[in-house]
């Protein structure tokens, strides 16, 4: 695997350097060994119930920034991740090594600019990042890994109204595809308000057709936000409800909606130690986003501790206990599960 994995991450680097010759053919090799080059590795300890302990290398990342001009600059984000592994030897998607690339370009002459993006890039919705050097947990929340999109591919427009507005807006392939399945575009976009320093507040929706067996319409709506008024405590808040035509799994031919709910706080102790307390409710009432196809809400309590290391090493440990009001766990035998974790992270 370690071969496998060395050899695709060269393969893609040597596959960006080609593209921005072949792209961009005003590009020196100066130019492109003047990129900014950074990234992390991370690695954890893990057990959960029923479950052996385990040792991993969970991800490896390389991001590549390059400002072509004033106006232009591009970025890819290299990434090899321990779950998007091929048991069976194969070798990693295109899609699955690359997180991130896109280039932007900034229409200066319109108000306070317009950044305009295209390519793929991290979806603007939600709380919760999808990087671990981002995270104040191990674990992502429910409502991350079950209500937002991850990835999203196409373009989109960003733009400052002032300093207690800025808006975004995309037309994509749809949910984390890099090559859309079907004749439609997925649209959407961001509303970031600043009311007060310290409070960063975001509204969200994304819809369109994600299926390409059907013309159901899935419809999200999301709200974000951050407060750090009190010195050294993080609070962060997330709502989440969506809802597919004629998708439900548990009542044939109605809709399928769920909600969920996400509060959490991390506190710095001092400038090495910090804990985080996070709890999460999924409600997938018709069965279609939680993969269980029951009428099931899901809770999570998780408590992390955090520790700062040196400059851009860290260490964290979670506990997290998982709560289902249906037997969901443990092969359909038991409503909970508990897992604790161990994370190092070096991000340079």
């Amino acid at each position: 695997m370690k071969r496998l994995f060395c050899k695709n991450v060269l393969g893609g680097l040597a596959l960006l350097v080609m593209g921005t010759f072949v792209a961009v053919p005003v590009v020196t090799a100066s130019d492109v060994a003047g990129a900014k080059i950074s990234g992390f590795v991370d690695a954890s300890f893990s057990k959960a119930d029923n479950s052996n302990s385990t040792f991993s290398l969970d991800e490896v990342e390389i991001d590549i920034e390059k400002e072509l001009s004033a106006t232009v600059s591009l970025r890819a984000d290299i990434n090899y991740r321990a779950v998007d592994a091929d048991t069976a030897g194969n070798d990693l998607s295109f899609e699955e090594l690359i997180e991130q690339g896109y280039i932007t370009v900034k229409l200066d002459k319109i108000g306070t600019g317009v950044d305009l993006t295209f390519g793929k890039f991290n979806a603007p919705i939600g709380f919760e990042l999808l990087d671990p050097v981002d995270m104040y947990q191990y674990s992502h929340a429910l409502v991350f890994d079950n209500g937002v999109p991850t990835n999203l591919t196409g373009v989109m427009g960003a733009y400052t109204v002032n300093a207690m507005f800025d808006v975004a807006a995309y037309v994509v392939n749809g949910w984390d595809n890099n090559a859309d399945g079907n004749q439609n575009k997925t649209v959407g976009g961001r509303l970031g308000i600043n009311p007060m320093p310290g409070v960063n507040v975001g509204l969200s929706v994304i819809t369109g057709i994600e299926s390409t067996a059907s013309t159901n319409k899935r419809t999200v709506f999301d709200i974000d936000a951050t407060i750090t008024m009190i010195d050294n405590l993080t609070v962060g808040f997330e709502y989440n409800s969506g809802t597919e035509d004629n998708a439900s799994l548990v009542t044939t031919g109605t809709d399928a909606d769920w909600t969920a709910f996400l509060l959490m706080g991390h506190y710095d102790l001092d400038e090495t130690y910090g804990v985080t307390l996070r709890y999460d409710t999924f409600n997938d009432k018709d069965g279609f986003r939680l993969g269980n196809s029951l009428d099931e809400t899901q809770r999570a309590f998780t408590v992390a501790g955090t520790m700062v290391l040196g400059d851009g090493a860290g260490l964290l440990a979670e506990w997290r206990r998982l709560d289902s009001d249906q037997n969901v766990f443990n092969g359909s035998t038991e409503d909970s599960s508990d897992s604790f974790a161990v994370e190092f992270t070096y991000s340079f």
